[in-house]
């Protein structure tokens, strides 16, 4: 007989990723979810035992080694609170130093010098909307304003000799500028004007800081390379796949260029010759590849595999013998064999655009059988489901439905016309696609289409509800993790460093109120008709309780089927391994309950 796995044997399978070398690649630094919350861990590059270095009840966000001490900077926030602050961990010491010490400010950290004598990061410090950019001396912890000309600004790193510092300024999801600072002199150089909306990303220099390459999507559809040049101030593309760009790595000599593309949800990487822009042949392993990390000497590559149906972990690619080899073997406790591996469809929306889809279908499923649907909607919405590992989904289609995640019009990854088609007074559209994928599916013939289930997260919360409330006969059920429910009350209560950036995407309050409140589930929240599980964490900063709190009471009163989990040491999701062993129990139960 097959063994049946639990829900907590699927929530309990751990990963890792995001690796970092030490100064003489003799050792990885990465995070895992070994002990239920990402954490940062130690290994020899060659493998073996690893040493737990944090064990925080919140999630460590990320990791990086110095490029010439055997220390760590990584980062973290409180309660899911997002005001990240940053630790210095030193190997040998083992002390930890909270280098930030300001709690009530987020920080985004950007780089380390190649000197390792300084980080850059961006900081709400100054008044708490906008991001400034500073470079901290890491000795004795001073920090310097480079960059305060207001909105969401990053730190996209330093040149190789510190000469020149790149920063990013947001306008939205989809349209920002950079920016080039000197640090000898303080001036800072515009390099990006533009027309429209134009994307301008990772930022990897030269050794001689003669030029970076960058991703870039201006004049085309999708992220392609750019190389832009000093001397001249030029800009040219140098690689332009016909699919998204999304990782970027080179060597500190300057010989080797990784470069990752994102093919219709797939990611492959691909190696150039920085000087020639030829292609390198190296051996690479299977499944889609990301956070490309190479070593000091260049002689390593370390990068985060996984795949639909086993758990991401850090590999290391030895570049002059050119072979690989697994670093971490994460418990994934569910057998790769018990998994899934999705089919991508296309199916045709309401005005005849094609629409992808990842289909998960359960395994030895009895002739003639009737099957309940979960449609399974992202956030974003400028997200995109990807080939990766899904453990809710895969209990799911364990235990006998069919799941859908569909990238829905205003989805990345399919170029930036499709990006905008969901963009304000479109926004309506995005909804009518998942009632397309409802119609699409009543045409397989194991699909019991009186049992289609809305699911979603963020931005994808807010299409479960808006499914509810303006299309209430279709479904059977809804669960809204952390969705928003009222655009205007959204808007007035996201932390105010976020409200610019999601204007551009949603509309302005300004200037949009009126249709703001027209597509807001709230306010037909009386249509709804399916029952409805909500979730949400008490911290949230992006989506506020109160999104959750005014469609739950709302139902109540007018007697509707509702449930409500809330977590007050979460944020933006439920990301707690505790947590998500309470909660999504009480999802399979109440599935259990209303699908009957």
């Amino acid at each position: 007989m097959n063994k049946k796995y639990s829900i907590q044997d699927f929530l309990e399978v751990k990963a890792a990723g995001s690796p970092s070398f030490s100064p003489d690649a003799s050792k990885v630094a990465y995070l895992s979810t070994a002990t239920g919350t990402a954490q940062v861990y130690l290994t020899s590059v060659d493998g073996g035992d690893s040493e737990q270095l944090t064990d925080y009840p919140d999630t460590i966000s990320f990791a990086r080694f110095s490029p010439t001490e055997e220390k760590i900077i990584f980062g973290k926030n409180e309660g899911g609170n997002e005001k990240m602050q940053f630790y210095l961990l030193d190997l040998q010491s083992r002390e930890v130093t909270d280098i930030t010490k300001n709690p009530d400010v987020r920080h985004d950290f950007g780089s380390w010098s190649l000197d390792g004598k300084s980080i850059c990061f961006a900081s709400t410090e100054r008044n708490g909307t906008d991001f400034d950019v500073y470079v901290m001396d890491i000795a004795t912890l001073e920090k310097k304003c480079v960059f305060d000309k207001g909105g969401w600004c990053g730190a996209a790193g330093f040149s190789p000799k510190g000469t020149y510092l790149v920063v990013g300024q947001q306008h939205s999801n989809f349209n920002n500028d950079a920016y080039l600072c000197s640090l000898e002199s303080g001036e800072i150089e515009h390099i990006t004007p533009h027309e429209g909306n134009v994307i301008h990303e990772n930022p990897r220099w030269l050794p001689d800081e003669s030029a970076f390459f960058f991703t870039k999507n201006q004049d085309r559809e999708f992220l392609g390379l750019g190389k832009y040049t000093l001397a001249n101030k030029s800009f040219e593309y140098v690689i332009t796949p016909e699919w998204d760009i999304d990782g970027v790595a080179i060597d500190t000599d300057g010989t080797k260029l990784a470069v990752i593309v994102n093919e219709d949800g797939y990611s492959t990487a691909k190696f150039y010759d920085p000087a020639t822009l030829t292609e390198l042949s190296f051996s690479l392993p299977y499944g889609n590849i990301s956070t490309p990390n190479f070593s000091k000497d260049g002689t390593k590559l370390a990068v985060t595999v996984g795949d639909s149906r086993h758990v991401s972990d850090v590999w290391v690619i030895d570049l002059v013998a050119n072979k690989y080899h697994q670093l971490t073997k994460s418990d994934q406790g569910v057998p790769p064999e018990v998994m899934v591996e999705p089919d991508l469809i296309h199916y045709t929306s309401f005005d005849g655009l094609s629409i992808p889809a990842f289909i998960y279908r359960p395994k030895d499923v009895l002739a003639d059988s009737k099957l309940p649907v979960i449609i399974n909607i992202h956030g974003g919405p400028e997200g995109q489901y990807q080939s990766a590992i899904a453990v809710i989904t895969q209990y799911f289609v364990h235990s006998g439905y069919i799941v859908v995640a569909p990238n829905v019009r205003g989805s990345s990854g399919y170029g930036k016309t499709y990006m905008a088609l969901d963009d304000v007074e479109k926004r309506m559209d995005s909804v009518q696609d998942i009632v397309s994928l409802r119609d699409y599916l009543k045409t397989i013939p194991e699909v019991d289409s009186e049992k289609i289930v809305l699911m979603g997260g963020s931005y994808g919360g807010f299409m479960v509800l808006a499914g509810l409330a303006f299309y209430p006969e279709l479904w059977a059920a809804g669960i809204d993790i952390v969705g928003i429910g009222n655009f205007v009350t959204f808007l007035e209560n996201t932390a105010s460093y976020r409200r610019a950036l999601r204007e551009a995407e949603y509309g302005s309050l300004e200037n949009d109120r009126e249709f703001l409140e027209k597509i807001s589930p709230f306010n037909s929240v009386e249509n709804i008709q399916s029952p409805l599980f909500v979730i949400h964490g008490a911290n949230d900063p992006r989506v506020p309780l109160s999104e959750a709190e005014q469609v739950v009471s709302k139902l109540k009163e007018i007697g509707r089927d509702v449930e409500i989990a809330v977590y007050a040491d979460e944020g933006h999701g439920i990301a707690k391994l505790k947590n998500r062993l309470d909660v999504y129990p009480k999802v399979v139960s109440f599935l259990n309950r209303v699908l009957v």
